[in-house]
């Protein structure tokens, strides 16, 4: 890490440095949250039932279940531009195809190849950031990085529901093609190269890479941990626009609202994160953070079963998903902690399980919509619970 450290020798590159990273992350939430106010536009335009709608969005998470494990050995293989070229333009290309979608089925088809190039985003700036951090201090970035990720579910709504209004859903893609140029020009020019290429990097050795890395109770009790609290935030999108536009009856600029207010506890409890690094050991804080989602998930299952009202509903999701942003960071740095030699691969190990987790348990929520929700507020709820449960017994 030490050879790295001229790239943050100063606190002006350092917020720099994390800015450029947090807007190249940023293309996953941007591309999620910004099309979900035109479901139902999209529903009317190519004449689909909604619950093929909800599939483009299963599709986009199974590309990103998926394709972060074909990145991993690359990175490690290539270091971390060529293989971020590589996807932001993939990422570019299908995003034009999604404009030009005919019918809903070639929608779900090139969003996932649309996700395939986003996860770029997500590999690449993580293993730069274990490059160059320690443990701690990684764990301190990834939550600087959530103040600039999670500007994308702020302002992605409010975008996509202002562009849905004015020019109609198409023209989300659009914008989302002028952002994917924008980071292919950006990482080119501001995102450092961590590692040279590296030819004693076999990608053939891959999955014996991936299974060394497995062994790592270190790597799969955090990961899991965060696998559960990621599918706790997938749940959600998937299953937010139909709870609020159709069960609660609220239009897409309230639903853009509530999806905006929810991410600033995000941010916020984020940032707490990070302060509280400075003078608590990493797991500690990890340890501590994670009774949040237990009480908030008792409470929003007791509320989905008992009580499903708006105002109770919104607040206990609201708190749930405000720890997201403290232990999202956490576990992903303690994961990466020993993983010094291949920090590509075991952030697209990382990437895989989470998203594979997040992605099952997404698309069970959508298969069990009732119209209500009871079964969304269950699910949600039960993962927080279980990242707890699974942090507290396995690391012992």
């Amino acid at each position: 890490m030490k050879e790295h450290q001229h790239l943050i020798d100063s606190k002006r590159k350092f917020i720099f440095l994390i800015i450029i990273l947090g807007s190249v992350t940023a293309i996953g939430p941007l591309t999620i949250d910004m099309y979900l106010p035109a479901f139902s536009a999209i529903s009317k335009n190519l004449a689909a039932p909604e619950h093929l709608v909800q599939l483009s969005l299963t599709s986009y998470f199974i590309g990103l279940a998926l394709s972060q494990l074909m990145y991993g050995p690359i990175i490690d293989r290539y270091g971390k531009k060529l293989p971020l070229y590589c996807g932001l333009t993939l990422f570019t290309i299908s995003t034009i195809a999604c404009c030009f979608s005919h019918n809903i089925y070639e929608l779900i088809f090139f969003r996932f190849f649309q996700a395939m190039g986003a996860c770029i985003g997500i590999v690449a700036p993580r293993a730069i950031v274990r490059d160059i951090f320690s443990p701690q201090e990684s764990a301190r970035v990834f939550s600087h990085l959530m103040l600039v990720m999670g500007l994308a579910p702020i302002l992605a709504p409010l975008c996509g529901s202002f562009i849905l209004l004015i020019f109609g859903w198409k023209a989300i893609f659009v914008f989302l093609t002028i952002f994917g140029i924008f980071c292919l020009t950006v990482s080119h020019f501001a995102i450092p190269q961590t590692t040279l290429p590296n030819p004693d990097e076999k990608i053939s050795l891959a999955l014996k890479k991936y299974w060394e890395i497995l062994h790592d109770r270190n790597f799969i009790v955090a990961a899991i941990c965060g696998a559960m609290i990621m599918s706790g935030l997938f749940s959600y999108i998937t299953a937010a626009p139909f709870a609020y536009l159709e069960f609660f009856g609220l239009s897409a600029k309230r639903f853009s609202l509530i999806f905006s207010l929810n991410s600033i506890g995000f941010i916020a409890v984020s940032q707490l994160n990070a302060y509280l690094l400075k003078k608590i050991p990493l797991e500690k804080v990890l340890g501590r953070m994670l009774f949040m989602p237990v009480f908030t998930g008792m409470a929003l299952i007791f509320v989905g079963i008992n009580y499903p009202q708006f105002w109770p509903f919104t607040i206990t999701l609201s708190l749930f998903l405000a720890s997201i942003g403290a232990i999202i960071p956490n576990t992903t740095a303690l994961a990466l902690s020993k993983q010094t030699k291949h920090s590509g691969s075991a952030s697209a190990l990382l990437g895989t399980i989470q998203f594979s987790f997040a992605t099952a348990i997404s698309f069970l929520v959508s298969k069990l919509h009732d119209g209500g929700i009871t079964s969304m507020s269950i699910i949600i709820g039960s993962c927080g619970i279980l990242a707890c449960v699974i942090y507290k017994i396995f690391k012992r």
